[in-house]
């Protein structure tokens, strides 16, 4: 048996290192992955939520009624966490909530004003769509921050009394109650399609190409796009069962109602569907001219962290700064995972949910025409 010897290690070391130096374009995912995760994590995840769309039905004219609608206001303009708009009554207020146009509702009543002058409790009311617990609560702790004695916008002067020191704020949740992890959800199911595309789509299909599995196609009629397709068409079967499985088993854990009923069981695959063609297409099209086994791999935590962490899954998209948004904005996982939020936890119809379908449909078929025009069909 051989000892040890430092020259011999040395050469193997030196070995190693030369096949990175080979490969150097693998180490700039190495540098990038940790550099991104700062990024992307640190400003999709706990920032300071911004312009919340909230309607306000005013049915009190009273001085109290006019303070508050002011205060309002000056919420919405000095610190920009609300975008408020008018509303006739409570019901057209709500309905638009259900609809998704607003997150929260606030309600000064009819004799709001006459019960806060009588130093009787006056009740401000706050419908929230709590299928968002961090942007519900947050509406709820600003409202009561904002109307609670001391809060600096009562009589000022000398003998200047606690600002709105009779002011309740009643907050009722639109869907019942929901848990996080029933928010979770639809983070969850889109996460899972995401590994199906990088393992069918990335992982192997190049080390397919590597192995030189893809060279018997050469000798066949094939086209790219019929190799394209039917590769697409073998993942996204993997996909639909994956993210099937993955739905009912979720649905279980988080005991989450199907308000829909069969309705939104078909909506919801159909969903599934969309996002899993998506991302397929879009890793066959990354994928179209790679041939390393180890560059999917070194991309696999980078695309992961784009492409889902700012997709709201975790954190409302409404904290997001401006270029954040607008990478949300070009994938797909977003309007996913915004579909399956409304469909699971709200039980809504097609209508709610077809400008999300028409995008991810869009972002589809983008991306079938750009991998089978580059996709690799020789050595």
């Amino acid at each position: 048996m051989t000892g040890f010897s430092l020259s011999r290690t040395l050469a193997v070391a030196e070995r190693d290192l030369r096949r990175f130096r080979r490969n150097s374009t693998l180490l700039i995912p190495m540098v990038l992955m940790p550099i991104v995760y700062l990024v992307i994590l640190g400003k999709s995840m706990g920032g300071d939520l911004r312009d919340l769309p909230v309607g306000v039905v005013i049915q009190d004219r009273g001085a109290a009624a006019v303070q508050v609608a002011n205060r309002l206001v000056t919420l919405a303009e000095g610190r920009e966490l609300f975008r408020l708009a008018g509303e006739p009554d409570p019901r057209t207020a709500v309905d638009r909530l259900r609809a998704g146009r607003y997150k929260g509702v606030v309600v000064i009543p009819p004799g709001f004003s006459e019960h806060y002058s009588r130093g009787e409790p006056a009740l401000l009311g706050v419908v929230v769509d709590n299928t968002d617990n961090t942007t519900s609560a947050t509406i709820e702790r600003e409202l009561r921050g904002a109307f609670q004695p001391g809060s600096g916008m009562g009589v000022r002067g000398a003998t200047a009394q606690p600002a709105f020191p009779s002011i309740e704020v009643e907050r009722v949740d639109v869907y019942g109650h929901k848990d996080f992890m029933q928010y979770l959800v639809p983070g969850v199911i889109a996460l899972a399609l995401f590994f199906v595309a990088m393992l069918a789509g990335g992982i192997i299909l190049v080390d397919d190409r590597a192995k030189g599995i893809h060279e018997g196609y050469f000798v066949t009629p094939l086209s790219a796009l019929d190799l394209v397709l039917g590769l697409t068409l073998s993942a996204i079967s993997l996909a639909v069962i994956i993210g099937s499985v993955v739905l009912v088993a979720s649905i279980t854990i988080a005991r989450l109602p199907l308000i829909g009923g069969i309705r939104t069981l078909f909506l919801t695959e159909a969903c599934i569907l969309l996002l899993a063609l998506g991302l397929i297409l879009f890793i066959f099209t990354l994928m179209a001219r790679v041939s390393n086994p180890l560059t999917p791999r070194a991309l696999f935590g980078i695309l992961n962290v784009v492409t889902f962490f700012p997709s709201g899954a975790l954190y409302p998209t409404e904290s997001y700064p401006v270029w954040l948004n607008v990478i949300s904005m070009a994938f797909p996982m977003r309007y996913a995972v915004h579909a399956l939020r409304n469909l699971l936890l709200k039980g809504v119809g097609f209508a709610s949910v077809a400008p999300d379908f028409l995008v991810m449909a869009t972002f589809a078929g983008v991306m079938l025409v750009l991998a089978s025009s580059l996709f690799k069909r020789t050595l």
